[in-house]
């Protein structure tokens, strides 16, 4: 049996605060200042490594309170004309997924656009193509860019990045695709309005979308 298990999770923006129970016992409520239910598990690991250590409940506590998280996972990159722009390494669908869930938990009342580049080997393989298409359903607005293609992989065997957006769409789901970051800037410029909340996801560089966008957004302020 486990040993160890979260409970009454709570999340305030990019804060959680979640139980831990050990043995069908209460070991302590803690606070991290990271959103959702996938980081509260990490540090329900955490927690538990710490206490067999020897650790006490109030220094395993500090410990959390005061974790920066790392670079690349839910990091605020800037806000600019009241939009905020999130850079999140997900790539693997369930990444994706769990790392939309927790930023709708952080903003419930905020709308969630998703901007997502295929990139690794594994994200323009059709292997996960169904998969990506159920991934995305915590966005209110999810942007698509288009691959490089695969050079030793064939054409059927290719991710495709239109045909996410299609199944997105057949869902009733807001979804658009672009053939470069250019046209993708163009059109979150246009379109996204203060207290938007914009999410890049990619394990790359994406043409340094993110700088980019927040410094349209701030000539569009003035």
């Amino acid at each position: 049996a486990c040993r160890y298990r979260l409970h009454d999770l709570k999340v305030s923006g990019l804060q959680s605060t979640f139980c831990v129970d050990k043995d069908g016992r209460e070991l302590g409520r803690f606070t991290l200042p990271l959103p959702g239910l996938h980081n509260g598990l990490n540090a329900t690991a955490v927690i538990a490594l710490m206490d067999h250590l020897g650790f006490s409940v109030e220094v395993i506590g500090r410990g959390l309170a005061g974790f920066e998280g790392v670079k690349r996972r839910q990091q605020i990159r800037g806000e600019a004309d009241g939009i905020t722009v999130i850079d999140d390494f997900a790539h693997h669908p369930t990444a994706v997924r769990e790392t939309l869930c927790a930023l709708r938990l952080a903003w419930p009342n905020r709308r969630l656009v998703t901007v997502f580049e295929p990139r690794t080997n594994s994200s323009r393989r059709s292997i996960f193509q169904q998969q990506y298409g159920l991934a995305f359903d915590a966005g209110d607005v999810t942007v698509v860019r288009e691959h490089v293609p695969l050079t030793d992989v064939a054409a059927e065997d290719q991710f495709s990045s239109a045909q996410l957006v299609e199944d997105l769409q057949a869902r009733g789901l807001e979804a658009h695709y672009f053939p470069d970051t250019d046209s993708i800037l163009d059109f979150l410029v246009d379109k996204c309005l203060p207290g938007d909340i914009v999410a890049v996801l990619s394990n790359g560089g994406f043409d340094n979308i993110h700088e980019r966008f927040l410094s349209r957004l701030v000539a569009r302020d003035r």
